[in-house]
């Protein structure tokens, strides 16, 4: 089996029904395997499987409120950060005159 043909059933397994990854097996066991109806159904269930992410990804972008929580948020714990490191490389090289 070649890499791109693996690639493909690896896919398949990952988003697709264990009878449709039977089926496309036995195909390519017997040398029936049409690749166009394999890579079609694989769409589909593709995009069947990412469906729920793209929602989720699609409710936190209009989410302008938790957006600007999760910034802010994500700033001070920046800022913390940022201040210890300052205070560390002021020790290192000598710049704590107060």
């Amino acid at each position: 089996m070649s890499d791109a043909v693996a690639g493909l059933f690896q896919l398949l397994r990952l988003v697709s029904g264990e009878d449709v990854v039977q089926k496309f097996a036995a195909d390519y066991a017997t040398g029936t395997i049409r690749y166009g109806d394999m890579k079609k159904l694989l769409a589909e269930d593709m995009v069947r499987f990412i469906a729920p992410i793209r929602e989720k990804a699609t409710a936190i972008q209009n989410d302008a409120a938790y957006l600007r929580r999760v910034m802010e948020q994500g700033a001070a714990k920046a800022r913390a950060s940022a201040k210890v490191t300052i205070e560390l490389a002021k020790d290192a090289i000598g710049l704590n005159y107060i």
